[in-house]
């Protein structure tokens, strides 16, 4: 009883606990959200400046009156002085006075408007000077509340502590109570197994002497007594049974002691339930699974999850089917982390076959008995598996989340020369498929490993990377200046996909390229090796014969099989720069880790070294042919000796910056975090809203700052995204259920070249950092890139291009076969750039990396564009392809943007001809010209060129109240059009473009989110930071306007006619 009450008083406390955590999570965001609208509201500097604009013309008003009044005054004088003649002599006189009075009424009237304007700016100015001076009281009126919040918040916590102190104190008592009892328990269940065996052996000591007696009697055969005999055995055989009656009563007996104890132990457990464990006290207790917990660098990043999650202060168990204590990392032997072994008696082939068969079946026996065995005692909140996702299904009747970690989709890793090796690997790729589409998170090692991971396994849920990490303490770097030779290193398992044979040809070709005087030279190479594994041993005999093939002597070659962390430092320490073979790796830690340790890495141009190595920076990155390029860069750090320092330090900041271990326990804390947040959730929602939920589309909505700030660099569309987002936010759209908001990730320099030269993206990085007083030096190569008056260079512009080309990229991600999300990245959508030259305020063609993007998951990708100007950087990107259908309707007229581009008669080239449709438009058109021709269109191109997914270009240029002046299109057509692209129920990539009325165009986006969540918008325009800017009607619709036009039905009529025996007749006979 009174283990019950300290249980509840536990849980009332922790009820508290939780409840005044709540309040004190509420009211911090309050004070976010109070900072935030003090920064907005604070921001006075759009007032300032447009103060001084009014300063500035108040000037210039009273300037031109002053003059005005000299001029009148002077003519007034001319006419004074030609008053004394009564009659005039001549016309010409006359005229001249009538001229001189014309002149001086005009005048007059100037000043007249001249001083209206002075008292309307003057209006003005005290008016936002009031607004001002509303501001800064608004700003000390939020400091107040923010100050009065912060008190509360220290009150609450103090109040918490001192609750903590009890309930610790209460837990304290409450664990010596159940030791107690438990203890009795204990001693009573002894003592009565003590009392039961000793009656135990007693009977059966009775039973063993009447069992004698019986066999003495029946051994007996005289006649003399045969009738006594006969009673006696009788008797005895009575006396047995009741013996055993006795027996087994007291076996009962015995049973239900035991089951009274378990009963016991039971009701403890329930009462543990009582006291849940509580986010704020008690950190989740996770279970990582891994296959074989050896060296290698799939096991150094299980270490180091592990190590990551314990630094957050969670329960760290690793399970796995096998453990080598002499042959591992030291945190796992040193009792940094925990590790299990567990069905490691299950053979890891048959016969020297069937090895993936064997590793799938052991890793689910090992899940099986962390499930049905382990859990049962240690209640696991989060599982984290890696590797081999076979073990998912039977994790899942847990009914907790699942953390999955690829370092590469399994069937790639498989050969495949024999049709039975093809058959029998195809039920196994199958089951990976379906079985990693089960865990509730799926992280990545690199974007190599995404991009690959999304081409072939299609799962519902996003992809997202978490990079490998190095542990600070774990490598530090050594000065190898003392070194009497140049030494190369290569560190990498015996197995033949990691090429180790790459570095011996290249070091014997480096030979070559030395003369006798050159420094000496030498090869280490380093690696895992299991002597169990046949490929291991094979390899490695491999390797050495390959050595003495290539005449390299033994004095300038050393293997190292197996080796230790201090053993790694050692060889690190030596080498001048590390040889990386491997190709197409998904990621690879090694060439962290020696970047760690201060040596520059040589690696193959693919796979994840593109990601974590900066080419001619921290080291180099070789295309074919391998053996020549290796050598020559390996003869760079015989040249030049300082190089390996040099490059080794820009590596040590490098991976410091990007790889290092509080980011990246950071980063795997909040998806765990993350997952259990969904997972509590999901078991509070009723079975209707979540299949509602599941059939309803998700909306991924890319922003930051960092984007907006960026765009913030380009004049005319200053401000556009923040009233965007804002006026989203203003409509509460950013708080429904089917929206996403991401970050978007910086695009790569291998991203940018998707779209462009390379050549084009370096002179971007390079005259953005220049001095603008030098740009006159570069003018020739600004020609040729066009980059100038439409596209001027400015400090910011490298970072520029990788945040617009990165919203895109990141959007386009969110998009897969498996379901019809719609991303939007309004920010994007700059189509005008083409491979290497900027036009038209565009630097970059983010749409075309964009599509790009999709190509790796989508066979048909079709590309609308309802900017009002022609699309022609996609034009001219896929002009000449079939998979890519590009449209665009836009204004074409002598002389307007794009000049020469976007004709009727532009249809594609080569395999892309029928592929390319314009839709060239005159001045002026209207909403219902503009619907009925895109009406016609649409299921014209889904039927004819069956698309899997549609990106559109969404700019607002084409509406009436654009500075553009062309069309006299409103907000509901541009819906209505993309409307009609949603109902197709394909994959969708919104995208901006342009828009220079900043309301308009912030107004018509903000509409086009809330039709994707399908939502429908009051019209008047809710109240916020950015309201004045919808005036003067503060709507969300805008307005048809009254421009000429001179589209006519029959152009209209004639426009589809030439698509539909043209572009859709070739599109149909090509599907065909």
């Amino acid at each position: 009883n009174h283990i019950i009450e300290l249980n509840e008083q536990i849980n009332n406390a922790k009820s508290l606990l939780q409840r005044r955590e709540t309040l004190i999570q509420t009211l911090e965001q309050q004070i976010i959200n109070l900072k935030q609208v003090k920064i907005d509201s604070g921001d006075t500097t759009k007032l300032e400046y447009e103060n001084r604009a009014l300063q500035d013309r108040l000037s210039s008003f009273e300037l031109e009156r002053t003059e005005m009044k000299r001029e009148i005054e002077w003519m007034q004088q001319e006419l004074e002085q030609q008053k004394p003649l009564s009659i005039p002599t001549n016309n010409e006189s006359m005229e001249q006075e009538q001229q001189y009075e014309l002149a001086i009424n005009k005048s007059q009237q100037r000043i007249e408007e001249l001083e209206q304007a002075v008292r309307e700016s003057l209006q003005i100015t005290t008016e936002r000077e009031y607004a001002m001076a509303q501001q800064k009281r608004k700003v000390e009126n939020l400091e107040k509340q923010i100050k009065t919040l912060q008190n509360e918040i220290e009150h609450l916590r103090n109040e918490n502590n001192e609750q903590s102190q009890i309930m610790s104190q209460l837990q304290l008592e409450l664990n010596e109570r159940k030791r107690q009892y438990e203890q009795r328990l204990e001693e009573q269940i002894k003592h009565l197994d003590n009392a039961f065996i000793s009656q135990q052996e007693k009977i059966l000591a009775e039973l063993s002497e009447k069992d004698s007696r019986i066999a003495d009697l029946e051994m007996d055969r005289t006649s003399s007594g045969a009738s006594n005999r006969v009673n006696t055995i009788e008797k005895l055989n009575t006396e047995k049974q009741q013996l055993h009656n006795q027996l087994k009563e007291l076996t009962e007996i015995r049973m239900k002691i035991i089951q009274d104890h378990m009963a016991s132990k039971q009701e403890y457990d329930d009462k543990e339930k009582l006291v849940s464990f509580s986010p704020i006290l008690d950190m989740p207790r996770i279970a990582i699974l891994h296959p074989d917990l050896g060296i290698g660098g799939a096991e150094r990043l299980i270490v180091d999850i592990g190590l990551a999650l314990k630094f957050h202060r969670h329960d760290v168990d690793i399970y796995t089917n096998f453990h080598d204590r002499q042959r591992c990392f030291d945190e796992t032997r040193n009792g940094q982390l925990s590790v299990f072994v567990a069905c490691s008696w299950f053979p890891r082939n048959i016969f020297g076959r069937f090895h993936a068969l064997c590793a799938y079946i052991r890793f689910i026996l090992l899940a099986i008995y962390v499930v049905y065995i382990e859990s049962k005692h240690k209640h696991y909140d989060v599982f984290v598996c890696d590797q081999i996702s076979a073990c998912i299904p039977v994790l899942k009747r847990t009914e907790r989340p699942i953390l999955f970690y690829c370092h590469y989709p399994d069937q790639l890793l498989a050969k495949r020369e024999s049709i039975a090796k093809k058959i029998y690997r195809w039920p196994i790729d199958v089951f990976e498929v379906y079985t990693t589409c089960l865990a509730d998170c799926i992280l990545v090692n690199s974007a190599y490993t995404k991009s690959i991971f999304e081409k072939y396994i299609s799962s519902k849920i996003p992809v997202d990377i978490l990079y490998p990490t190095i542990p600070d303490r774990l490598l530090s770097s050594f000065s190898n200046e003392n070194e009497r030779a140049i030494n190369f290193l290569s560190i990498n398992r015996f197995e033949r996909k990691k090429d180790l044979s790459l570095a011996l040809h290249s070091f014997a070709y480096l030979r070559k390229l030395l003369n006798s005087n050159s420094k000496p030279i030498h090869l280490y190479i380093i690696g895992g090796y299991d002597e169990r594994l046949r490929e291991n041993v094979e390899y490695y005999q491999e390797l050495v014969e390959l050595a003495n093939q290539l005449n390299i002597d033994s004095s300038l070659i050393t293997f190292v099989r197996s080796f230790s962390d201090e053993q790694k430092c050692e060889y690190l320490s030596k080498a001048h720069c590390i040889l990386y073979t491997p190709r197409f790796e998904h990621f690879g830690i090694v060439p962290l880790e020696a970047m760690q340790a201060g040596r520059p890495v040589i690696a193959t141009s693919t796979g994840g070294p593109l990601e974590t190595i900066i080419d001619n920076q921290t080291g180099f990155l070789c295309d074919e042919p391998l053996i020549e390029t290796f050598a020559q860069r390996m003869k760079k750090f015989i040249d030049n000796e300082n190089l390996s320092k040099q490059m080794g330090e820009q590596g040590k900041t490098h991976v410091n910056e990007k790889f290092s271990f509080k980011p990246f326990a950071k980063k795997l804390n909040e998806h765990i975090n993350e997952i259990l947040i969904r997972h509590n959730n999901t078991k509070n929602t009723s079975l209707l809203l979540f299949i509602f939920a599941f059939f309803m589309r998700e909306v991924i909505y890319m922003t930051s700052l960092e984007l907006h700030k960026s765009l913030d660099n380009i004049e005319k569309i200053r401000h556009r995204s923040y009233l965007t987002d804002a006026l989203i936010s203003a409509y509460e759209l950013d708080k429904h259920n089917h929206i996403r908001f991401i970050q978007p990730q910086l695009a790569t320099d291998n991203e940018l070249a998707s779209a462009h030269d390379r050549d084009y993206i370096e002179f971007l990085s390079f005259i953005s950092n220049i001095d603008p007083d030098d740009e006159k030096l570069y003018r020739e190569q600004m020609d040729v890139y066009k980059i100038g008056y439409e596209c001027p260079p400015f400090e910011q512009l490298s970072s520029f291009c990788k945040w617009i080309g990165g919203g895109s990229i990141t959007a386009a991600r969110y998009l897969n076969r498996s379901s019809n999300n719609i991303a939007i990245n309004f920010f994007g959508g700059w189509h005008h750039a083409k491979r290497s030259e900027a036009s038209g305020f565009c630097y970059i063609n983010d749409i075309v990396m964009a599509i790009n993007e999709l190509r790796k998951k989508f066979d048909r990708i079709c590309y609308i564009d309802l900017d009002l100007h022609h699309g022609d950087g996609i034009q001219e990107a896929f002009y000449c392809s079939s998979k890519v259908l590009t449209v665009s309707l836009h204004k074409y007229e002598p002389g307007f943007f794009p000049i020469n581009s976007g004709g009727l008669n532009e249809i594609g080239e080569a395999w892309g001809r029928g592929f390319n449709i314009n839709i060239p438009l005159h001045h002026g058109i209207n909403d219902n010209q503009y619907l009925s021709l895109f009406t016609s269109l649409v299921p014209k191109i889904n039927s004819s060129f069956q698309p899997e997914v549609f990106v559109v270009q969404c700019g607002a240029d084409t509406l009436f109240g654009d500075p553009m002046k062309s069309f006299n299109l409103t907000t509901k057509c541009i819906m209505n059009c993309v409307e009609q692209i949603i109902n197709l129920n394909k994959p969708i990539l919104l995208l901006g473009g342009g828009g220079y009325n900043i309301a308009d165009t912030a107004r018509l986006w903000t509409s086009i989110t809330s039709l994707c969540l399908n939502e429908k918008l009051d019209n008047d325009i809710p109240e916020h930071e950015y309201f004045v800017y919808y005036g003067p009607d503060f709507t969300l619709e805008t307005w048809p306007g009254n421009r000429t036009n001179k589209n006519t039905q029959e152009y209209i009529e004639g426009l589809l006619n030439f698509v539909e025996h043209n572009q859709i007749n070739i599109m149909n006979s090509q599907i065909l």
